[in-house]
């Protein structure tokens, strides 16, 4: 995907396998060029120039406008969840707490008496918190990866299109959260492990899908130039822009009228969101509007050629049975996404997004609890580090375009050596950044390792625009799904690991154990820089490029 005359020419509709000229398209499909696509020679179309240049002008605002609905969204969305996070991990850390001095020592906290927060860090009250909160993702992926495939084929799907998938996406994590508040609200009636049945609302997509339609939507309206300032530019506003103002409001609320308070305002900031992402239009056909008014080639057709299509049946894919069309949907998908697995360099940067999403998703909950019981501080105060986090983010991802635009205008690297160049000292930043976070004796030391952890933040950014430079256009659905799939693999068997590392820790009564999940996540990013600096090759550099049985390259050089 060079330019944006490109992406007019490979929408949707073009096969994601394409034939050769040893092979021939399907008689439904040649009966129509035949009929539809003969013109005359001597008949050229006249081409309006001032049309062209005012198809260009609304193409450029309908872009604004999508990508500033994105913004929007996901900063309320985004806003929303930054108010119920900590408060949730508070209300789980005292139900399980009550729960415990209810059954084991009763004499101290009769049931139904309130326990101060400070006789909740014991260690059976963190090793459970821990051990819930970890098993979460384990059962979110479970139906992540059912759906994965099946909704990216949805997605991709011209007559339905990215939005209602989408859509459809965000509700399972907002039906989630409210089944965690009925369980936890009514702990009388329901154990505290229930709610992990809120893992079955996940079944129209969890957040695995929901990023990987989100970045899809967001490449089907940019230009390879612009997408990983876009990506940027997209964290810098709407992810770390709450973070930055969020946590001290819900410090103060969680402190001045309760947790419940903070979850009341997170549900009715995650529904406006929600609301405000059902207005962003349909991108799937973002670029085919101006390539509708223009004429297609004709394609000349000889009487023999005629007589052969006259001669075969073939039925089309509308009139076949779902189950066959499902069928031979995954069909090609497995062996569309085949490119993958082909591909070392590709290898290399879904691994690397599935630690980041690792990263992202809970080591950053996990800081929560740790801090609190490490350093002697509330969850809320503990909170304020994530205004930490955020005002790093939004520094570091302010500057990242601009960087972004030196090393490829100023220097003349390619789009590739600046996206992996990126990559390859945010990974370093992020390894010595979680080192310092799990051995820090005190609070500031901490501090200090999560800002040398948040000035890597361009790492997700970066590798995700360098895995889409190696895709065509019309494959863009289907490679995220597939890093969907990977990351949310990653959270089935990553988020267990720091859940216990942060168990065992804490059972030892060691403050200096407590905090073993983080050097375990710089021992993962140590592995994966030594990858990105030393096994990783663009192809300008003699790396491969994959070749599918049709000889038909999918991975661009």
């Amino acid at each position: 995907m060079e330019t944006v005359g490109e992406i007019d020419r490979q929408d949707e509709r073009t096969p994601l396998l394409q034939h050769n000229g040893s092979q021939s398209p399907p008689e439904y499909q040649r009966r129509s060029s035949t009929t539809s696509n003969v013109t005359n020679p001597l008949e050229t179309p006249i081409i309006d120039c001032e049309a062209g240049s005012s198809s260009t002008h609304n193409t450029s605002r309908r872009r604004l406008v999508i990508l500033i609905s994105f913004v929007l969204g996901m900063f309320v969305l985004e806003s929303g969840d930054q108010l119920l996070k900590p408060a949730m991990v508070r209300i789980y850390e005292d139900t399980i707490c009550r729960n415990y001095y209810a059954t084991q020592q009763h004499e101290l906290f009769p049931a139904g008496e309130d326990v101060p927060e400070e006789k909740c860090k014991i260690a059976p009250v963190q090793t459970e918190l821990a051990f819930i909160r970890g098993l979460e993702p384990v059962f979110d992926a479970i139906p992540s990866l059912l759906v994965a495939i099946p909704l990216g084929m949805i997605a991709d799907n011209q007559k339905i299109g990215r939005k209602p998938v989408f859509l459809a996406a965000l509700m399972g994590p907002f039906c989630q959260m409210i089944w965690a508040i009925i369980v936890n609200r009514f702990s009388d009636i329901f154990p505290i492990r229930f709610v992990w049945f809120g893992s079955l609302f996940l079944i129209t997509g969890g957040l695995s899908v929901i990023n990987a339609l989100l970045y899809t939507m967001i490449i089907d309206v940019t230009t390879p130039s612009e997408r990983a300032s876009t990506f940027f530019t997209m964290q810098l506003v709407g992810s770390y822009g709450p973070g930055l103002i969020m946590p001290l409001i819900t410090t103060k609320i969680m402190e001045s009228s309760g947790n419940w308070t903070s979850v009341a305002c997170g549900i009715s900031l995650v529904t406006c969101g929600y609301i405000m992402m059902s207005t962003v239009p349909e991108t799937i056909n973002f670029h085919n509007s101006d390539k509708d008014a223009q004429p297609e080639p004709t394609i000349d057709t000889t009487a023999a050629e005629s007589d052969s299509i006259n001669s075969e049946s073939t039925i089309p894919p509308e009139k076949q049975s779902i189950w066959l069309r499902c069928k031979a949907q995954l069909g090609e998908f497995v062996d569309s996404s085949s490119f993958v697995f082909h591909s070392p360099h590709l290898r290399i940067l879904v691994c690397s997004l599935m630690m980041c999403m690792l990263s992202l998703t809970r080591a950053l909950e996990t800081l929560l609890y740790y801090a609190s019981a490490r350093y002697g501080i509330t969850i809320a105060k503990a909170n304020l580090l994530n205004t930490v986090n955020a005002a790093v983010c939004m520094s570091v991802l302010f500057c990242l375009p601009f960087a972004s635009a030196y090393l490829t205008g100023t220097i003349g690297i390619s789009s590739q050596r600046k996206d992996l160049l990126i990559a390859q000292i945010s990974v370093v930043l992020l390894a010595i950044g979680w080192y310092i976070v799990g051995l820090a004796p005190t609070l500031p030391f901490a501090i200090v390792g999560l800002v040398v952890y948040t000035l890597g933040s361009g790492f997700s950014g970066s590798v995700r625009s360098l895995a889409a430079s190696f895709v065509e256009p019309h494959h863009q659905a289907r490679l995220n799904s597939f890093i969907a799939i990977m990351t949310a693999i990653g959270n089935f068997v990553g988020s267990p690991l720091l859940a216990g590392l942060y168990g065992w820790g804490v059972s030892t009564g060691n403050p200096f154990w407590f905090g073993l999940p983080f050097v375990g996540l710089g021992s993962v990013f140590v592995v994966v820089g030594f990858a990105l600096w030393f096994r990783l090759k663009l192809p300008e550099e003699g790396g491969a490029v994959v070749v599918d049985e049709d000889e038909e390259v999918l991975l661009r050089s």
